[in-house]
């Protein structure tokens, strides 16, 4: 769980908002140009970022260089969390996107979301971020033609992330999602103790919105043993195509007296009459990105969102 920090009241004040190149560079320092017209300031240390005085993405706009603070940040030993704006700072029509960012080794993804539905269930795509140097690199459009707000999302090499909004009218046709994904948690390892945070199901990039959808998890335990767990209606709808089924830690700790693990699950997710079965292991398949949950392979395929 992220720690709020009183710098996040300055941090918050500064998004969305265009900042001038002497602000991200010390006294003395040269920043640097790149051949796309790129200004990034000079590379500071890694100590000398902090969440009061943030690295910053620059994104190359119609109308000039954005130089942008993150909305939400987590570097070093603090964090501080905020929200995208409603009108974040528009870069215009371009056919891609230069950004910069102060330091070196991240890397980056961007979640294209329908402008003005940030509270509402509109389409989201999430891509990758080409890498074209140490710290700039190319923003490819997503999805249909049309008004998105992207969100910019970095993490370093070492730990830590943080992310940007921009409004971006993308005059051409983008790449869609290669696959429907999905993830589910049950178990989770409490200082050596099997235990339960909670049931969660998520599935991602979908063809459309599923709100008849039904789901159940089957844990089976590695002598055999094993336990139906369902998961009933998803959620109100969040985003366009993605769903989020949850149930409460005392259904999942029904799967805590199985036996020991490894433990296979096997999802069985209902769309418009068809069923789909999701299967992963847990803990061996998971990763720090999603602990406890683990990624799920899909039996037949999920419908994908193709636009």
């Amino acid at each position: 769980m992220r720690i709020l920090v009183v710098a996040a009241l300055g941090l918050l004040a500064a998004c969305g908002t265009v900042v001038p190149h002497d602000d991200a560079t010390a006294p003395g320092d040269a920043p640097t140009t790149t051949a796309s017209g790129l200004v990034l300031p000079a590379p500071r240390g890694r100590d000398d970022y902090s969440t009061s005085d943030p690295p910053r993405f620059h994104v190359l706009a119609a109308d000039g260089q954005l130089d942008l603070a993150p909305w939400t940040i987590c570097y070093a030993s603090g964090c501080a969390d905020g929200g995208p704006s409603d009108t974040p700072p528009p870069v215009g029509a371009p056919p891609e996107l230069t950004l910069g960012f102060d330091l070196p080794g991240w890397t980056f993804q961007a979640t294209f979301r329908e402008h003005g539905t940030r509270a509402g269930c509109g389409r989201q795509v999430t891509v990758p971020v080409e890498a074209t140097g140490e710290r700039t690199f190319r923003v490819l459009p997503a999805g249909p033609s049309g008004d998105w707000d992207v969100d910019l999302f970095g993490r370093g090499p070492t730990g830590g992330d943080a992310v940007t909004t921009v409004r971006w009218r993308t005059p051409v046709e983008g790449a869609y999602p290669d696959a429907a994904t999905g993830q589910a948690s049950v178990l989770a390892d409490d200082d050596g103790e099997l235990d339960s945070y909670g049931l969660e199901l998520f599935v991602s990039d979908l063809d459309r919105d599923h709100p008849e959808a039904r789901a159940e998890v089957v844990v089976t335990s590695a002598s055999g043993r094993s336990v139906t767990l369902p998961l009933g209606a998803p959620d109100e709808c969040h985003s366009e195509g993605f769903l989020s089924f949850r149930a409460p830690a005392a259904l999942g700790r029904r799967a805590t007296v199985l036996g020991e693990g490894p433990f296979a699950y096997e999802v069985r997710l209902v769309l418009a009459g068809t069923t789909y079965t999701g299967r992963g292991t847990w803990p061996d398949d998971t990763t720090e990105e999603i602990t406890p949950a683990v990624p799920l392979t899909w039996t037949p395929a999920l419908p994908v969102y193709r636009g």
